[in-house]
């Protein structure tokens, strides 16, 4: 597999217009800009993964209103639903990915592309509750979808996180799962990443021996919340999108902001020409202060 670069947003919680979700956040404009921005990047993502609460109350009109959103993409997009989807009306609005099944079944499903990772999209969603669900159904599903693939870097995508976060309030809402769920992933280490959406923050943990990485909302990110009894509070943080680096069978993930409009600025005689040779001279050994000098500086 070569390299390739997936960008990993969540939760856009899409309200058709003119509403604003819980009449207070345009989730339609924020996640147009965190799309514009994705269309931006240098270098640009190959893929774009969205890990679920596509819409914040399922309905025809909201679905028409994400997919008049998403149609700003110009790179291909893979994605699952959350437990503020309805399965089925998400697959009839968005016929196009077709991966998702008809009628409400579970939405899993196997993405073999030849320049990826394997995608496996696992469903865990329970309709109309808050927690996940992972039942004898969905390990013997995730068992035969990885054991027949067990040669391939693999990056699970779910909606909610698998492991205990520390925002109290969604943990205190999560049953424990299976824990042969856990033990499945760590006997399959072609499982490199499980990227995963719901708690609306940035977090990274690591389940039966892989890293889990989360993305925060598009929308609004809760706040930081250790006691259980704090009730949950909206944040209109900047959103953040992650990117995940695949360089052959190894993973590196980042996390970029939606802002571009910073200053940058190159060190003083540090160009095209020099560094190569100072990047050299670096893995050979010299160190920092031997390569860049005053002599280099006054180059610049």
């Amino acid at each position: 597999m070569a390299s390739m670069l997936i960008a990993h947003i969540s939760d856009p919680h899409i309200v058709e217009q003119p509403k604003l979700c819980y009449d207070t956040v345009d989730t339609r404009a924020n996640l147009a800009r965190v799309l514009a921005r994705i269309e931006t990047m240098r270098p640009t993502p190959d893929l774009v993964v969205l890990t679920g609460d596509l819409v914040d109350e399922p309905s025809a009109e909201a679905y028409a209103t994400l997919r008049e959103t998403l149609g700003s993409l110009s790179i291909p997009l893979i994605l699952l639903p959350g437990n503020h989807d309805d399965r089925a009306l998400l697959a009839k609005s968005l016929p196009e990915h077709n991966y998702l099944p008809q009628g409400g079944g579970k939405a899993h499903f196997v993405i073999d592309r030849t320049d990826a990772p394997l995608i496996v999209g696992f469903d865990a969603v329970v309709p109309g509750c808050e927690h996940a669900f992972v039942g004898n159904e969905e390990l013997d599903w995730l068992a035969q979808a990885l054991g027949g693939n067990s040669s391939r870097p693999t990056m699970l995508m779910m909606h909610h996180p698998p492991v205990h976060t520390g925002l109290a309030f969604m943990d205190a809402m999560q049953p424990p799962l299976d824990p042969r769920f856990e033990s499945l992933i760590a006997r399959h280490r072609q499982v490199r990443l499980i990227v995963c959406g719901h708690v609306h923050r940035t977090i990274d943990a690591v389940f039966g021996g892989t890293r889990v990485a989360v993305s925060g909302s598009t929308g609004f990110q809760f706040e930081f919340a250790l006691d259980p009894n704090t009730p949950p509070r909206f944040s209109l943080e900047t959103p953040s999108i992650r990117l995940h680096h695949w360089n052959g069978e190894s993973v590196t993930s980042f996390t970029a902001p939606l802002a571009e409009n910073w200053p940058s600025f190159g060190f003083p005689g540090v160009n095209e020409a020099t560094w190569p040779e100072m990047m050299r001279r670096m893995r050979d050994g010299a160190s920092r202060n031997d390569v860049y000098t005053p002599e280099t500086a006054a180059e610049g």
